[in-house]
């Protein structure tokens, strides 16, 4: 009997929480947007000294 009542429970929590389909959307186009112009950025110079590292570390073990 709780396990119903607790399913229920949960069944109307999600009712109450679903966000109107347009602000889905809004969120989505923002969201959409905002990665877009990360992938658009450089890598910081850092990160791709720290990856050629690791490329050549690999290529050595490889060789072992």
């Amino acid at each position: 009997m709780k396990r119903k009542q607790a399913s229920a429970e949960v069944e109307n929590l999600d009712e109450e929480l679903q966000i109107d389909e347009h602000i889905q959307r809004r969120i989505g186009t923002k969201l959409r947007s905002y990665y877009d112009e990360l992938l658009n950025e450089p890598i910081p110079e850092k990160f791709v000294e720290l990856l050629v590292k690791l490329d050549e570390k690999e290529r050595q073990e490889g060789q072992s």
